[in-house]
């Protein structure tokens, strides 16, 4: 059956939802940042940048239960395998609830110990540990969260997507004004509402699989069969694909909580003021991301039917408007980010920091869409080797810059760095693609080809 060439207004029309899907994560940091920036007290926003960076390790190092069943979910669905489809969501909520629970259980003891590393004055890091304690209770329902928008995005259901982050986004900024500015809860306010907003975000998504479900005549002949459930190859594939996207993915989170960690070696300041610049930057990479889960969904379908010239379209038709968008961000982000920061940051110290230091920030949404783009196409193919390796490199690379040029130009140097942590990537992942075109007829399974030594 021929499958329909994809189009540049297919893209514009799949991505658009996942714009304002992925700008309502980043948004509700955005929101935490300045609702406590009003409050005045720069150690409030530092204590939630160091419990911020504390919780990611453990909560964004599960995120390739989004990653990994986007992937596998589009290579089913584009090889018309309905039935592996819906496993697939299954073994990811199971996963998800799994890990969700043992980070909810260990939450005071990652506290502690994460505290026992990180580099930050004493009243900074009590108020993130609050912080850090409060945000655990949602971690269940956020890792189901991963499951769940990776296997309605992997079905091209994005709007679906949008519905559950916007809820999300719309119940934690309602809460944050009304624990902190309201309540005056500080830190541990903020890590309430967004646990709160993780379990709200939960319900609307079971709502969405249920109709997705409904809209799949239900569930398929032998998907709740233990035996298949549970299938031997099924469960390695999951795992070989899993384990390289949560290495690659703690590469990643390393190199951002070095980030945090060298701006506290700076400083309360230039801590708080990275951390302002730090909440810009991911609304940025959410947004150009929806671009890259595009990439992935059909990357993922290219893969299922072994088309070369579709992944190649793939890669040609979801690039170009990324790499658009990156420039017009930068541009904003350079004109108008001063009066932004100027009018929502209360304290002088963290505003003067954020806004001396603008300027790197804004470089990077042009410099990070190669990167995350490449992301996309390497996701999308399951290619977890591949990712392990190069977020392992761009990661080493990174904190060689950072040993070199933050000693020798203080947070400048630190944001140089930075910036050749994007490069780093970029450059890893696109040295490797064309080895993933050799690959694609030859390999029957995403799991065959991460064992691909040659990855």
């Amino acid at each position: 059956m021929s499958v329909p060439s994809l189009t540049r207004l297919d893209v514009i029309k799949r991505a658009w939802p996942l714009v304002f899907a992925n700008a309502a994560v980043p948004l509700a940091g955005v929101v935490d940042t300045f609702v406590l920036g009003l409050s005045g007290d720069k150690a409030d926003l530092g204590g939630v940048a160091l419990g911020g960076a504390l919780f990611a390790i453990f909560y964004w190092s599960f995120y390739f239960l989004r990653m990994g069943t986007t992937g596998l979910t589009a290579q089913a669905d584009g090889a018309g395998d309905r039935a592996e489809t819906q496993r697939i969501l299954l073994r990811a909520l199971a996963i998800a609830a799994a890990f969700g629970i043992l980070i909810f259980a260990l939450r005071d003891l990652i506290a502690l110990a994460g505290f026992a590393v990180l580099q930050g004055e004493a009243r900074v890091e009590d108020k993130g540990a609050t912080y850090l304690v409060a945000r655990a209770w949602g971690a269940p329902a956020a890792l189901a969260c991963f499951a769940l928008s990776g296997w309605l995005i992997g079905l091209g259901r994005n709007a679906a997507t949008l519905a559950i982050y916007v809820v999300f986004s719309l119940v934690n900024i309602g809460l944050d004004l009304w624990f902190v500015l309201g309540l005056g809860y500080g830190p541990g306010g903020v890590g309430a509402a967004t646990a709160i907003a993780e379990w709200v975000a939960l319900l609307v998504g079971l709502a969405f699989m249920a109709d997705t479900l409904r809209r799949q005549k239900g569930w398929a002949d032998g998907v709740l069969d233990r035996a298949r459930l549970l299938d031997a190859a099924a469960i390695r594939e999951l795992f070989q694909v899993n384990v390289n996207l949560m290495i690659r993915t703690w590469s990643l989170v390393i190199g951002f909580t070095w980030f945090a960690n060298a701006g506290a070696r700076q400083g309360t300041a230039a801590l708080a003021g990275n951390h302002v610049l730090l909440q810009v930057i991911s609304v940025w990479a959410f947004v150009l991301d929806a671009f890259a889960f595009v990439a992935e969904t059909e990357a993922g379908r290219a893969f299922g039917r072994r088309s070369v010239s579709d992944l190649r379209r793939s890669v040609r038709l979801t690039g170009e408007p990324m790499l658009i968008a990156g420039g017009l961000f930068a541009l904003a982000t350079w004109l108008f980010g001063p009066a932004a920061l100027t009018a929502l940051i209360e304290d002088p110290e963290a505003r003067a920091a954020a806004i001396t230091y603008l300027p790197w920030c804004a470089v990077v949404p042009l410099l990070g869409a190669p990167a995350w783009l490449m992301d996309g196409i390497f996701i999308g193919t399951t290619s977890g080797k591949i990712l392990r390796n190069a977020g392992l490199a761009a990661v080493a690379v990174y904190l060689a810059a950072d040993a070199i040029l933050a000693p020798a130009f203080s947070n400048h140097g630190v944001w140089a760095a930075f910036l050749i942590f994007y490069i780093a990537r970029a450059g890893a992942l696109m040295s490797a693609y064309p080895a993933l075109e050799r690959r694609l007829h030859s390999a029957p399974t995403a799991s065959a080809t991460d064992a691909n030594p040659s990855t």
